[in-house]
């Protein structure tokens, strides 16, 4: 009996005599056929490997399309390795409900008026690690920091989880405690099928807060600690409603009239490689240091304050 892919020898024409077909691309010499059965083992093999990387219960979900940051505060993700992203701040300083009804059409609600600004850069120097740097007018302050992905939430991993350390140098003259240091434990969960997605931010600084004593500023506090909060909810394709909360300081002194809690409401867009972001706040602080207490440049926060400002950001790379 003649077996399937087996070849045999006989003298064709005698009866009883059938000669088997191979596959075409199995047919030639001993050494051709092995070559074949190794190429499609390999393909298999590699078919195989592909079907379990995407069941495998490690697998990262994919993140709400946020960047590297909500408002102000940080996010647990980064962009792929070799992206870098120019980024643009701004903040109004005059809140939209001071002054009369013929004062605020005056200002514009606040457009005519000055603004804290900030411009930045940023690369992913690893699949893993993002460098910044961010300078704001604001005491001259120039932000650098690094930010490391320990891991990312996946079927059988509740949470992300970054860590982000780095430095603040305030510039500007007249000005005691230039620096500060910093470190962030960024923690975040994605509900929804992937439509919403929290941040819990515990978060340390050095030298946080700036207490004016004449014509000189000094730090408020030597040590601050907080856990600013951040909510993002995806309500169409690219575009997300966020929202930042910075718990009250209990420690500020009686001086300060105690303060009020930070809070922050925007819009997210999403376009290609490009972020827009609308939003209203009570606190015009985007660097760390400056929005770790309740307090703004010595100012104690009043939660009734509503500053319209902006950001921008465009990526440049890979952009994922």
């Amino acid at each position: 009996m003649i077996k399937r892919n087996e070849e045999v020898s006989c003298t064709v024409g005698l009866p009883g005599c059938q000669v088997a077909r191979l596959p075409r691309f199995f047919s030639g010499n001993s050494a051709t056929r092995q070559l074949g059965n190794l190429v499609l083992a390999f393909c298999l093999l590699l078919t195989a490997f592909s079907l379990q990387a995407q069941d495998t219960p490690y697998t990262p979900t994919r993140p709400v399309p946020l960047g590297d940051a909500l408002l102000s505060l940080p996010t647990s993700h980064i962009p792929t390795e070799g992206t870098w992203e120019i980024k643009f701040t701004h903040r109004f300083n005059q809140s939209i409900d001071q002054g009369s009804f013929s004062d605020r059409v005056h200002s514009l609600w606040g457009l005519d008026s000055n603004a804290d600004v900030g411009i930045g850069f940023s690369y992913v120097i690893t699949r893993d690690l993002q460098a910044t740097f961010m300078r704001s007018n604001v005491s001259d302050d120039i932000e650098s920091s690094l930010k490391y992905v320990v891991v990312q939430q996946a079927p059988a991993i509740p949470f992300s989880l970054a860590l982000r350390g780095g430095m603040d140098w305030r510039t500007e003259r007249d000005v005691v405690d230039r620096t500060s240091f910093f470190g962030q434990a960024i923690i975040s969960r994605q509900f929804g099928n992937g439509r919403a997605e929290v941040f819990v931010i515990p978060t340390y600084v050095t030298n946080a807060g700036r207490a004016a004593n004449g014509t000189t500023s000094s730090a408020l506090f030597k040590h601050a600690f907080n856990v600013p909060i951040g909510a993002a909810v995806i309500i169409r394709p690219g575009l997300s409603v966020v929202a930042e909360l910075i718990p009250k300081n209990r420690d500020l002194p009686a001086s300060a009239n105690g303060g009020d809690f930070g809070w922050a409401l925007g819009l997210k867009r999403a376009i290609g490689g490009h972020y827009f972001e609308i939003l209203l706040t009570n606190s015009n602080a985007t660097h760390v240091d400056q929005y770790v207490t309740s307090t703004y440049q010595g100012t104690p926060l009043n939660k009734s304050d509503i500053h319209l400002g902006f950001n921008i950001e465009r990526r440049f790379g890979r952009r994922h």
